[in-house]
């Protein structure tokens, strides 16, 4: 499959690379990463993001500022990162090849060709395996963004796809370049005064179900209007309710303008955040996975997640 990609990579003239909506770090970063090696074989590439407000703290990654949202008019390639399937671009399929590469078990193969390994802690693992493959250069500048993905997206190495294989990724990108201390403090020393009052309305909402071993919580519109934040200024906050030490499962909904709900799951232990999310229509792993429902729905869904979890 690498040489497959390869082939259509370098027979392609005007490739754009795609990430998915409500972009993470390891769809920014793996998306920057890729393509700033592409450009080193002189490779025409540009970058698309459906959304109009990206995350500010993956602000210091190199040619961030050259992520558009607007599709271009012409492209003969799409290499899609990190996104378990089509709709999650948020574009139409038109005449082009699309080169698919992610890590989740879910991903749907929508691609003309896919490239997939469920095993790795990111997506960016897969880029830098293909980028070495192919003997493209990796700069201080590549390394830097994919190594931002795959700390980030491995839960700085807490989760379960974690192994030496990380660990080895990890040390090699720090080997071409990246600076593991300047990253880790990019990312995390950062809030604005925005996100902590979010944070405080969100820890406000907090619901403890079946002897504390279920933690639900939300954010409306309102609340984000309240605060100030930007939608990705929720990123994460799911993992605080995983934080307390009862918690197998951890619930995060907040309200979109289209009068949705997106849901967000994270789990310990035994519970398959995946198997639920596929059954309303999403995605994602065993311990992390989401979905997005009508706001109508929203009761009924959340308790038909606690029988799920009681079955």
């Amino acid at each position: 499959m690498f040489k497959k990609a390869i082939n259509l990579i370098e027979k392609s003239n005007n490739i754009v690379i795609v990430s998915h909506k409500n972009p993470d770090a390891d769809t920014i970063g793996s998306m920057l990463g890729l393509g700033i090696s592409l450009k080193t074989i002189k490779k025409k590439v540009s970058y698309f993001n459906i959304e109009k407000e990206l995350p500010k703290k993956f602000d210091f990654l190199p040619s961030y500022s050259k992520i558009k949202n607007t599709f271009p008019k012409y492209c003969d390639l799409i290499i899609s990162v990190d996104c378990g399937s089509f709709d999650r671009v948020g574009i139409l399929k038109e005449n082009f090849y699309i080169l698919n590469i992610d890590h989740h078990k879910t991903n749907t193969l929508f691609g003309d060709i896919n490239i997939i390994n469920k095993d790795y802690a990111s997506t960016s693992m897969v880029v830098f395996e293909l980028l070495k493959y192919a003997k493209y250069k990796i700069s201080p500048e590549c390394a830097t963004c994919l190594y931002t993905a795959l700390v980030e997206d491995s839960g700085y190495f807490k989760f379960d796809r974690v192994n030496a294989k990380t660990f080895e990724d990890a040390s090699e990108l720090i080997n071409f370049g990246a600076k593991p201390n300047k990253i880790a403090n990019l990312l995390t020393n950062r809030n604005s005064l925005a996100k902590l009052r979010l944070m405080q309305i969100y820890l406000s909402s907090m619901e403890l179900k079946k002897y504390a071993k279920i933690c639900i919580c939300r954010l409306s519109i309102d609340d984000f209007k309240k605060s100030g934040a930007l939608i990705s200024d929720s990123e994460n906050l799911v993992q605080i309710g995983l934080s307390l030490a009862t918690v197998e499962l951890s619930i995060f909904m907040y309200e979109l303008q289209n009068k949705q709900y997106k849901i967000s799951l994270r789990s310990k232990n035994g519970i398959d955040c995946s198997e639920i999310a596929i059954y309303y229509g999403g995605g994602g792993h065993k311990k992390s996975a989401g979905f997005t429902v009508d706001l109508k729905d929203i009761d009924d869904i959340i308790d038909n997640i606690l029988k799920k979890v009681d079955r």
